[in-house]
């Protein structure tokens, strides 16, 4: 067991499971991404949900700024919250980092993935477990997306790296081939980054939901 960054305990509860990172200051954005609205929910609401349903057992969501907010508002899917207090001035392999050495002594397997990729599906991480690789990677018309999946001894790698070059420098350091597997979700590949980038999100959105209905 191992304490949060609220002062709360993590209690094992299976191998599986998964780092969002969320302590970015959202400045390219210009408002704040985890909050937006999307499907009738928020992107952090709507991405820790398809988690929960794919079966992830610990979610660790790394915050920083308006941490207090983002914290209350995902209170009930029982995540692990662990704050990046040097936000301004660290990058998000730091944040990686510090929800891996949570979730490390408790789980063989970790997917990764920002906050601000909400649209893939449960079928997407129900592939990428299937996967024995140390590292699967998921690809859609040729992309790399999200969420990635790590093993354990990867993860190893990662919390021991100087990080140069953020999560895909240390991957490559590791020594580990990663397993790209294509799968038949453009949700992996979209983002938040920009209002364009949002926009695409919402008319992405909008076509899942046609198409499940229809």
């Amino acid at each position: 067991m191992r304490p949060d960054g609220l002062g709360k305990t993590v209690q094992p509860c299976g191998e599986l499971g998964a780092v969002v990172t969320a302590a970015g200051l959202s400045s390219r954005m210009g408002d704040y991404k985890p909050l937006l609205p999307i499907a009738g929910t928020t992107i952090s609401r709507r991405l820790l949900s398809t988690l929960r349903e794919a079966g992830v057992g610990h979610i660790c969501v790394v915050t920083g700024y308006n941490a207090e907010l983002l914290e209350e508002h995902l209170a009930g899917f029982g995540a692990v919250f662990v704050r990046n207090e040097a936000y301004r001035t660290t990058q998000m392999f730091d944040s990686v980092c510090l929800g891996l050495r949570v979730l490390r002594p408790l789980c063989d397997k970790v997917l990764f993935m920002p906050v601000d990729v909400p649209l893939f599906s449960v079928d997407t991480v129900s592939t990428l477990l299937q996967s024995d690789a140390p590292v699967a990677v998921p690809v859609c018309g040729g992309k790399r997306g999200h969420p990635i999946l790590l093993t354990g001894p990867v993860m190893d790698a990662v919390l021991s790296d100087s990080g140069d070059g953020g999560l895909r420098g240390a991957l490559d350091r590791s020594g580990v081939t990663e397993k790209k597997i294509e799968v038949p979700d453009r949700g992996i590949l979209y983002d938040a980054d920009t209002p364009e980038d949002y926009r695409t999100l919402l008319r992405l959105s909008e076509e899942l939901a046609e198409n499940r209905l229809g």
